[in-house]
């Protein structure tokens, strides 16, 4: 148990403690197997190496002089988690025993964590031998848990067995079941089959199991040191760039398939529109001959459509000033109108605020700014009204009249000057007046000047 902290501080406690247990080998691996409930809750880790590195060196050296990419160094305990992951012997206590090259491999697990593991060379000898040096390391196993307290001595354990051929009968034959033991013989074989595991060489070993569980999983390398992987480490960037590389030139077939239909479908297009060029001119060219011949060209016909669409177009003419006073006068009953004097100007009056121009001759054709060449003419409109009823109120009728100036003026494109009104307030001009009884003195009549720039 180690105490639970996190980040760079776990990392650095966990080095310490591996080369504390493990001082003269760098192959050596930590692994959570979760927390205490209890206490101060501490982390649970199993700690393994290869105490012996002497037997990796030799070939580790040859490794790296033949520069062979080295994916990794592998526990065969460590592996064991997984199978027993797949066979599902994840509940309990469970010994698992399997015969090997090296000898016979035996785990314990307890609810699926890897608790201890040892390895006993089996001599070469006969069978019964052999079944019997199995079964008493089996029972020094159990003595050893028992006495470290790792396994209660009325505890029930499942043996898991992995052989093949006569030695798993002698097993069988030499293992009986008991109440707080219970043996189960599996040979590799079906080890593989319940495991998920196809093609799996056939062996009298387990060897090839295991093997086959390392090539078919994702598990990172128990005893790595960078040295040793750098190659490997290079060869997958190298792969992943061959990779990247396919799929870009993969990627650039297609975009370049894609342009060359996209160009060839363009091209049959074009030729298309060229045959129909062709046959538009050809027709239009017949339909010029068989027309009769007239004195204007046709540049000077179409110049002419040109001029009569743009005077069309362009053409002054009162109606929008008169919608826009009809709706001012709409919100003013009180005002009524007289007289109106509209006409179309070159430029905006500057001194005459009637705008008023000199006239032309008589016999003088119209100017082309007035008729709306090339663009609408400046538009004049001058009212003459009245305020009515009047009753000698010069106020409502000043009134009456800034607010019809106010209402025209909503309309930001107009510009409004009142050049007559009811009453001449200004400071320059004198008051005058008749008394008696003069109807049209009697009368507020005003004018108001409307400049329209379209």
């Amino acid at each position: 148990n180690i105490p639970h902290v996190i980040g760079s501080t776990r990392k650095s406690l966990i080095q310490r403690r591996l080369g504390q247990l493990y001082r003269d080998t760098p192959f050596h691996h930590a692994g959570a197997q979760g927390r205490e409930k209890e206490g101060r809750k501490d982390d649970r880790m199993l700690f393994s190496a290869l105490t012996n590195a002497e037997l990796l060196k030799p070939w580790l050296a040859a490794i790296l002089k033949e520069k062979v990419p080295l994916a990794g160094i592998y526990s065969v305990p460590l592996l064991s988690v997984l199978l027993c992951k797949k066979l599902h012997l994840s509940a309990g206590s469970v010994l698992l025993v399997s015969h090997q090259s090296s000898g016979l491999r035996q785990s314990y697990f307890h609810d699926g964590q890897l608790r201890f593991s040892r390895l006993t060379q089996l001599s070469e000898q006969d069978l019964d031998d052999m079944a019997e040096t199995a079964n008493t390391e089996m029972a020094k196993t159990r003595q050893f848990l028992v006495s470290t307290r790792q396994m209660q001595r009325d505890q029930h354990v499942q043996i898991v067995v992995l052989a093949a051929g006569d030695i798993l009968q002698r097993l069988q034959t030499r293992s009986p079941d008991t109440p707080t033991l219970a043996h189960h013989f599996i040979a590799p074989g079906e080890a593989s089959s319940l495991s998920g595991l196809r093609n799996v060489p056939e062996s009298t070993l387990c060897d090839a199991l295991f093997l086959t569980l390392l090539a078919r999983s994702t598990t990172s390398p128990h005893y790595q040191l960078p040295e040793h992987q750098r190659l490997y480490t290079l060869w997958q960037t190298r792969a992943a760039l061959y990779v990247l590389s396919a799929a870009t030139i993969a990627a650039g077939l297609l975009w370049t398939g894609a342009n060359v239909i996209d160009i060839l479908d363009t091209s049959g297009k074009l030729h298309q529109l060229e045959q129909s060029t062709q046959a538009l001119e050809q027709r239009y060219q017949a339909l010029i001959q068989s027309m009769p011949k007239t004195v204007a060209n046709p540049k000077e016909m179409k110049t002419a459509v040109d001029l009569a669409d743009m005077i069309t177009q362009n053409a002054p003419s009162p109606e929008a000033l008169l919608v826009q006073i009809s709706r001012a006068l709409d919100t003013l009953p009180q005002i009524k109108i007289k007289q109106l004097h509209w006409q179309a100007s070159e430029t905006e009056p500057v001194n005459d605020p009637t705008g008023a121009a000199p006239p032309p001759p008589a016999d003088a054709p119209p100017a082309a700014a007035l008729v709306g060449v090339p663009n609408k003419p400046v538009e004049i409109l001058t009212i003459e009204g009245e305020v009515i009823p009047f009753k000698d109120d010069y106020r409502s009728a000043l009134a009456s009249v800034n607010q019809l100036a106010l209402e025209l003026g909503k309309n930001k494109q107009l510009k409004i000057e009142i050049t007559r009104p009811p009453l001449d307030v200004r400071p320059t001009v004198n008051l005058k007046g008749q008394a008696g009884n003069n109807d049209e003195a009697m009368q507020a009549r005003f004018e108001l000047t409307l400049v329209w720039k379209p």
